[in-house]
């Protein structure tokens, strides 16, 4: 333990589907409860107001996370705070922290990561990228997210798409995105590429922009990482400790991924037992 306080920036990831969204709430499992609790029980802070708690990316219920980024005043040793938090945390993996200067604020981030892997349906790759590229650039996005105060402006860097398996990764660049922006963004893309809906209707200031647009499931959604303008070295020993962890809940899904083939193709094609 440090006897002097200082600023830590903390990396994590997370499984999005077993919270209810990223911010603390009364009587609700979050992401950001588990890890402020995490932080209290191992005595790394003493209350999020106390420490100077700052956050990144608040992400919606059932979006996982490889790369959001919180920070605090500690008197705990930067090299072993992560294997200490991920000893109170379940699908939620603390792995790299660094020391940063006391201004530091990760909501100023340079640039944030979304990807949304969209199933491939027999969309059209050619009216998909055609719809991304109406949405790159400077736009006002207040039709194409959850109303709030916020300046619905916002420059998306880049859209880019490409074949990854049964899905379509679609990787989202930006310094910052309103709340449901992305998963409405890709909604749009889903339809059009579909054929389900007119592309003349599809656009930030499409004239005949329907009324309602949809929002693309949650799980789908990964922040994959958040640029705060400084290195995040990966923790030796938190490495060590989540790869353990993951390699029981990889083991059980591919278990669990078999078992649903199997049955897929006996529903489908009545193979004799023992033919896959």
């Amino acid at each position: 333990m440090d006897q002097k306080e200082h600023r830590i920036a903390l990396k994590f990831a997370y499984d999005g589907t077993q919270f209810f969204g990223f911010q603390r709430q009364p009587g609700r499992s979050t992401v950001e409860g588990s890890l402020v609790t995490a932080l209290e029980k191992v005595g790394a802070i003493r209350s999020p107001r106390e420490c100077g708690y700052r956050s990144s990316s608040r992400t919606d219920s059932g979006v996982s996370a490889l790369g959001n980024v919180v920070s605090f005043l500690t008197a705990f040793d930067t090299g072993d705070i992560c294997a200490a938090t991920n000893s109170e945390l379940e699908n939620v993996w603390a792995y790299s922290a660094v020391d940063v200067p006391e201004a530091f604020n990760p909501r100023a981030a340079r640039q944030r990561w979304y990807r949304y892997h969209l199933p491939r349906t027999g969309q059209d790759l050619k009216l998909m990228e055609e719809i991304a590229r109406r949405f790159v650039g400077v736009h006002d996005f207040s039709g194409h997210a959850r109303k709030d105060k916020r300046n619905p402006m916002r420059k998306i860097a880049s859209i880019d798409i490409s074949e990854s398996g049964m899905f379509h990764a679609i990787d989202f660049r930006a310094e910052s995105f309103l709340w449901n922006m992305v998963r409405r963004i890709v909604w749009m893309m889903n339809e059009g590429g579909s054929g389900r809906m007119d592309m003349a209707s599809i656009g930030p200031e499409a004239q005949r922009m329907p009324r309602r647009v949809g929002l693309s499931p949650p799980e789908y959604l990964v922040l994959m990482d958040i640029d705060c303008g400084i290195e995040f070295p990966v923790d030796a020993r938190a490495a060590v400790q989540v790869a353990r962890l993951l390699e029981r809940r990889i083991r059980e899904s591919a278990m669990k991924l078999r078992l649903e083939q199997g049955l897929a193709m006996r529903l489908s094609f009545h193979p004799p037992p023992g033919q896959y």
